[in-house]
């Protein structure tokens, strides 16, 4: 009997060791979007960018009413999403060179490195008909108890922009990682899925018009998420990822992708 205890006890201080050493390793960033690109997309677009991203899950906090003399003034809860990013090189690789390369103009200047990220909510994950679409808020406001509970300096999506970095190694000796916070009020309560839509992290695109009526779709990035909580007591412990992430094309300006994308 003591011997089973001691390998009971043992067993689990080995399995809360490994746990914190995984969170070490990951620093709670447990997606990994990686910087990857198909044969057809580098013979394309030869001066394609992919970076790698790094998120954590949802999460929330509670900030402060803009005017805390009202009557009827509380804590707003903020939606946050805290994400990592760094350009990779890409690999060389093998493929015909007899595909169209995207004829275009070139943008003046660098390329901007300009994160933006959209929460999608909707009822049927089958469907994903959008029941609210939030555009990225700046609430300066928020990111002062945000950075309280996560323990780091964040970037807003305007204090983040920025030339598009260097590409740098995976072994190289630095890792100059670029930390942000996506932010977001009025997401509503009953919401149980939901996904959100990150642009920015890559130049890819692809123009599936003419060059004289241009249809231009973007290299996003895509993570579904679910939320089998209470509206009326809402923790961050709820929000669970709902598969992998994914990078995909989306088209410009709002226009709706057939049928199928």
């Amino acid at each position: 009997m003591k011997f089973s205890s001691c390998f009971v006890l043992t067993s689990a201080m080995i399995l809360t060791l490994a746990v914190d050493a995984q969170a070490q390793l990951t620093r709670g960033f447990d997606r990994r979007i990686p910087s990857t690109a198909l044969n057809a997309e580098v013979i394309r677009q030869p001066s394609l960018q992919v970076m790698e991203v790094q998120i954590k899950l949802v999460r929330l906090a509670w900030v402060d009413p803009a005017d805390p003399k009202a009557s009827d003034a509380k804590k707003a809860e903020v939606w946050y999403l805290v994400w990592r990013a760094i350009n990779r090189p890409l690999r060389s690789r093998e493929g015909s060179d007899t595909l169209a390369v995207n004829q275009l103009d070139p943008l003046p200047g660098p390329m901007q490195f300009i994160p933006q990220f959209t929460l999608v909510t909707y009822d049927d994950p089958n469907t994903e008909i959008p029941n609210q679409i939030l555009p990225d808020q700046v609430l300066p406001g928020a990111i002062k108890e945000i950075e309280r509970i996560e323990r780091v300096p964040l970037n807003n999506s305007v204090s983040v922009i920025q030339d598009f970095p260097e590409t740098v190694a995976e072994d190289a000796e630095k890792q100059p990682w670029i930390y942000g916070v996506a932010t977001w009020k009025g997401v509503d309560p009953k919401t149980d899925h939901f996904k959100i839509l990150m642009t920015g992290f890559s130049n890819g695109y692809e123009n599936k018009g003419t060059i004289e009526e241009p249809e231009i779709w973007r290299k996003i990035i895509v993570q579904r998420f679910y939320r089998p909580g209470d509206e009326f007591d809402p923790t961050s412990k709820e929000f669970q990822f709902k598969g992998e992430p994914e990078w995909t094309y989306q088209p410009e300006r709002g226009k709706a992708a057939p049928e199928g994308n």
